[in-house]
């Protein structure tokens, strides 16, 4: 079923046509506001579901969006005691949205603070009952201390790793829309999808203080879409032409279309204190209207950081920014950030939820673009991250320019192909993040949703967050074989490429394939015992026959498996017995 009306709100407000209703009528001096009914969507929620409130006040205010003016603050009280605070918004009236997380009964109180002083309180209580749904995404120690750190899971304990691309733009930009995504990726066996929502739906367009409400109502039915699909996407607070001017090196800046315009320059942004207290507004805006659902993956809260205006400001505002969602986000969504392609940035690494890269340039050096070594520079860039600190991590965009009608120069999927299992095997949260634009860069094209279904079938059987994998050594005395993996206690798993074509264009690659045999990989930091060995074809996404291994790690430290006969790369899966 399709989006009721989004397309006609497109037309309404992609160009930030649509208002908001006027202003109300200041409220009368020297009178603390009065709750004057709570309405609730339900009040039987499932757990993991949306409850919503709708409040009627005795008052009005010049501006509902400015925390200094007036404040909605909801405590939930948990069945078990604990206590959640979230904020209200005003979307042509004021609104209150909330994820339980615990079967039972729970209490709430509802205060509203102004200039006047603090209302009295209005509180009752709903029941939560039992559910399907697994909850929002957080590293896998937040959900269960034994868990791994460097790997989400649902709030419930179930496993979760991140498969998807990046649409960060296309959706409704042509023919496409949401629904059209949805089915692609349920059809690539995907799970998250990368997504600018401000970049045709900003709430901003206009004013700084004042947002596009028929703006907000299109995001409002991408969220719940996802949602309800059991899919997930990454928000972008601020892609970086929004905070870019012309005076930028970068082209098409677009920070005539930020309302921030019509109160400081773009440098100042980053800097000025009333800028930065309705950025405050905004955020909080954000949190209390879309925080609420299990859908948002995280809060990438700026990309590319250095194609803003931001310059020596970059790691003070950043740190200011992810602060803010770390502190005020009640659900705790990860938070994540990027510089442009191919570079490292260790100070924003160490302060978001989970760090990532871009990686552009370095996929084609020299202009020659890279399809077998794809997974070396992918793979070491997965690394890196994973020594600097011990969170999730994650490729949030790579690709490159591809020609599909041109046999020279259509590198996909090999080279897709290599950067989603050199990824995972060097341990990283989530497949790397393929850049599409329906336009230069592409689309998700049928091979390449073939391949990453092979990959969600794998990776659907790893609990990596329980089984706290660690990188393993590994080495082969076969010619030109290298491999990625990692392990815990309970199993792991092992990606093995032959880099032979390495180097070469890709018509000699795709030429010079040729099966191997008897390759054997020595792997050092498995534990002693029995182990079974399951090999993956990644090219086909079939199981062949399983068999069992024994390391004896007293008596050699490095246990040696002998492999079945594999093209180009082979994964296998192992448990320990």
């Amino acid at each position: 079923m399709r989006l009721f009306g989004l397309l006609l709100c497109i037309l309404l407000v992609a160009c930030g046509d649509a208002k908001t209703d006027p202003e109300p009528p200041a409220p009368p001096p020297n009178k603390a506001a009065e709750i004057i009914s709570v309405q609730l969507n339900r009040t039987n929620v499932p757990r993991y579901k949306k409850l919503e409130m709708q409040l009627e006040l005795n008052t009005q205010y010049v501006n509902p969006y400015d925390q200094r003016e007036v404040r909605i603050e909801v405590t939930f009280t948990a069945p078990d005691g604990a206590v959640i605070l979230v904020s209200g918004y005003w979307d042509r009236n004021w609104k209150v949205r909330f994820t339980p997380s615990q079967v039972g009964q729970w209490q709430y109180s509802i205060t509203v603070a102004d200039t006047n002083g603090l209302s009295e309180p209005h509180t009752n209580n709903f029941t939560v009952s039992t559910s399907n749904e697994p909850g929002w995404l957080l590293p896998g120690n937040q959900v269960d201390s034994t868990y791994s750190s460097r790997y989400l899971a649902h709030h419930d304990g179930s496993p979760f790793y991140g498969v998807g691309h990046g649409d960060v733009f296309s959706i409704f930009s042509g023919a496409f829309d949401v629904e059209d995504l949805f089915l692609n990726m349920h059809q690539a066996k995907e799970n998250y999808f990368l997504w600018w929502p401000q970049f045709y739906f900003s709430l901003l367009v206009d004013n700084y203080d004042d947002y596009n409400l028929a703006n907000a109502d299109v995001i409002d039915s991408v969220v719940q879409r996802t949602a309800d699909e059991g899919l997930f996407l990454i928000f972008t607070v601020w892609d970086h032409s929004q905070l870019r001017d012309s005076s930028h090196a970068w082209s098409d800046g677009r920070w005539w279309r930020n309302g921030f315009k019509n109160l400081v320059s773009a440098d100042d942004f980053f800097t000025n204190e009333e800028a930065w207290a309705w950025q405050e507004n905004w955020y909080r805006y954000i949190i209390a209207r879309w925080g609420y659902s299990p859908s948002i993956a995280m809060w990438q809260t700026v990309s590319e950081i250095d194609g803003t205006n931001a310059y020596e400001n970059i790691n003070p505002w950043h740190e200011k920014i992810n602060n803010y969602f770390i502190e005020n986000d009640p659900y705790r969504h990860p938070t994540t950030a990027s510089m442009s392609g191919d570079l490292k940035w260790d100070q924003g690494h160490n302060v978001m939820d989970m760090p990532q890269v871009h990686i552009y340039a370095d996929l084609q050096p020299g202009n020659s673009i890279l399809t077998v070594n794809t997974a070396k520079v992918v793979a070491e860039y997965t690394q890196a991250m994973w020594l600097l600190v011990d969170r999730p991590n994650w490729i949030g965009e790579f690709g490159v320019i591809n020609n599909r009608n041109d046999v020279d120069q259509n590198y996909y999927p090999e080279l897709f192909h290599n950067a989603i299992w050199a990824a995972l095997g060097a341990g990283a949260a989530m497949t790397p993040t393929e850049w599409n634009d329906f336009n230069t860069w592409g689309t998700m094209t049928d091979e390449m949703k073939q391949h990453i279904s092979y990959l969600s079938d794998f990776v659907s059987l790893l609990p990596l967050a329980a089984w706290d994998p660690v990188p393993l050594e590994i080495g082969s005395t076969s010619h030109r074989i290298r491999a990625w993996g990692l392990a815990g206690k309970q199993g792991g798993f092992v990606w093995v490429q032959d880099h032979t074509l390495e180097g070469l264009d890709i018509a000699l690659v795709r030429a010079g394939k040729e099966v191997r045999a008897n390759v054997s990989v020595n792997i050092s930091g498995l534990s002693s015992g029995r182990y079974r060995i399951f090999p993956y074809n990644t090219w086909s996404g079939q199981f062949s026959d399983s068999f069992d291994i024994t390391c004896e790690i007293q008596v050699d430290p490095i246990c040696t498996i002998l492999l079945p006969e594999f093209t180009s790369d082979i994964a296998f899966r192992l448990e320990l017995l």
